[in-house]
């Protein structure tokens, strides 16, 4: 019995194997998944692709900020309107007669160039200019090249870099013929040298006239070089002969 069945066993393991022999594993999946998964792990990197993106480019639209901070507080913006005030404006005047710390003033020569007092016998306001300079206005070479700098910026495009009067903007309107231009002032004639330093500071400051005023421009110490220059170019242009040096006369070089 035994015999018989080594003989079966021993016949077995001569047959061929029916089922190949396979590694275990998972089969594939299918194609739409794989691709259905690119899809979302691609779709994943979109969020760091556009917050790269806004961190190097302008935007019109406000930064998103998860916590509040002053650039994202309520507040009113400019010219807008509020209820909170009877007028109906959010832009609130400054306080009369109130002044910012360290900006009073209080100099009349060196911050408006004249002085005012009520004359007794009218009731109206007399106006007094200052002759010469302050004395915290110290005139030498610096600020001569000061006033000539701030001279050629703002003035000589009416006046001329001479003074004359005759400018490009003059010149320009001349051309064109308008009818109601009034000229520049000639800053050599005897009308302006005669003037106090305070006038002319003042005529800066608040214009006269046609001229408008450079005051918001031009601060109280560009303003007294300008006068400087200006009393400088007066005097280059009307000096006496006396002063002129030999040789320089009459056109002697």
């Amino acid at each position: 019995m035994s015999e018989e069945i080594s003989e079966i066993s021993d016949s077995f393991d001569e047959l061929p194997p029916t089922i190949p022999v396979r590694e275990p594993r998972l089969p594939r999946p299918p194609f739409l998944l794989i691709a259905a998964l690119l899809v979302g792990v691609i779709a994943t990197w979109l969020p760091l692709v556009l917050a790269a993106r806004a961190r190097v480019g302008p935007s019109p639209y406000p930064r998103i900020s998860l916590v509040q901070d002053m650039g994202i507080q309520p507040k009113y913006l400019e010219q807008r309107a509020s209820d909170v005030f009877a007028d109906g404006r959010a832009d609130r005047l400054p306080v009369a007669g109130t002044v910012a710390r360290g900006t009073l003033q209080e100099d009349d020569f060196y911050y408006r160039g004249f002085s005012s007092a009520v004359d007794p016998a009218n009731g109206k306001a007399a106006i007094k200019f200052f002759d010469g300079f302050p004395p915290q206005v110290q005139v030498d070479e610096r600020l001569l090249n000061r006033g000539h700098e701030r001279f050629n910026i703002y003035c000589s495009p009416c006046h001329g870099q001479d003074g004359y009067g005759n400018g490009l903007v003059n010149q320009d309107v001349q051309a064109y013929g308008e009818p109601k231009w009034v000229p520049p002032a000639n800053l050599n004639d005897a009308v302006r040298r005669g003037r106090p330093s305070g006038h002319i500071y003042n005529t800066i400051n608040l214009g006269i006239r046609n001229m408008p005023g450079y005051g918001a421009q031009v601060p109280p110490e560009d303003r007294w070089a300008i006068v400087a220059y200006v009393r400088a170019l007066q005097f280059s242009q009307n000096a006496p002969a006396s002063i002129v040096p030999p040789g320089k006369l009459d056109g002697n070089k």
